[in-house]
């Protein structure tokens, strides 16, 4: 089950911030349960891509399970893909009373797709994420 409108529905109820302790864990079991069944939890060599056909990563680290959703971790954009800041959020780059406090860099490729993927800049308290590293859903993958 693809679960992009629960993720969508909970950031709208809850603004990103840390879901209350039943709450959360209820929703990250959920997310675990529905990661499609070829994805591995610790990460593997298998290059993923979008489902327009442009690579999206070499390899990925692990999925990342939190409040909002199950995400890939990887650590770097594939030399093949160029990713770009998804229009309209250039702002989070480019505008210093934004740029200096943002917590990830919504970026995407230009083929289409319409996927999401986030470049971390800092720390967050729903989810384990890293500075310097990207995540993308495990529903807008594809082997």
């Amino acid at each position: 089950m693809n679960t992009l409108k629960v993720e969508a529905l909970l950031a709208k109820k809850y603004g990103y911030k840390r879901l209350p302790g039943d709450l959360s864990e209820k929703y990250r079991q959920y997310f675990h349960e529905n990661i499609p069944s070829w994805l591995k939890i610790e990460g593997e060599t298998r290059p993923l891509y979008t489902v327009k056909g442009s690579k999206v990563c070499d390899f990925y680290d692990r999925i990342v399970i939190g409040d909002y959703g199950a995400f890939i971790e990887f650590f770097a954009e594939p030399e093949e893909t160029h990713f770009i800041i998804q229009p309209g959020q250039e702002y989070r780059v480019n505008d210093p009373r934004y740029s200096n406090n943002v917590k990830y860099i919504w970026m995407t490729v230009d083929d289409g797709s319409g996927i999401k993927i986030y470049r971390q800049r800092k720390t967050v308290t729903y989810a384990d994420y890293l500075p310097d590293r990207y995540y993308v859903s495990v529903h807008e993958v594809t082997a």
